[in-house]
């Protein structure tokens, strides 16, 4: 194997490793800022080495980028979701909160290379693949990784 192939092959074994065994042993259903922000780093990284890879991890199942309550996303400079476990293809510009933000336009608008930004908002509360009719603060972390913006969810209340 030569030193590109193995470079690439570990690269993507590392994004791929489960999340911190201390965070993914908690027995709690709802995620922390923390374990957000873990599974935001490992999509950047993944999305950066190979985009394709990258979208298509975050995307399907039992690739240890969804756990708990939580998910990262990616969706390019047009809005249009190309990485989600649950939605793809529809535009983020759409997505208005219960208390009015207009999370995609904002995200789109406010990201930036190298910084994560952070937006909160009111949102119905997601348990197992399906989202509940009770309402949540989520914060959204996010980040602008090559012509794309990641991010990574989370409830604090």
């Amino acid at each position: 194997m030569s030193l590109l192939n193995r470079t690439f092959f570990l690269s993507i074994i590392f994004a791929c490793y489960p999340i911190n065994p201390i965070l993914a042993n908690d027995d709690s259903n709802r995620g922390s800022k923390e374990e957000a922000k873990i599974l935001l780093d490992r999509a950047v990284n993944l999305v950066k080495l190979n985009e394709v890879v990258g979208f298509t991890m975050i995307t399907i199942p039992n690739t240890g980028f969804q756990t708990k309550d939580l998910y990262p996303f990616c969706f390019d400079k047009n809005g249009i979701l190309l990485a989600h476990p649950y939605s793809l293809g529809g535009s983020i510009k759409e997505l208005v909160s219960e208390d009015g933000v207009k999370v995609g336009v904002e995200m789109l608008k406010n990201a930036k290379k190298n910084k994560i930004s952070e937006i909160s908002y009111q949102f119905p509360i997601f348990e197992k693949g399906v989202l509940t009719d009770r309402k949540g603060t989520k914060t959204a972390l996010y980040i602008k990784v090559k012509n794309y913006v990641c991010g990574s969810g989370f409830y604090s209340d």
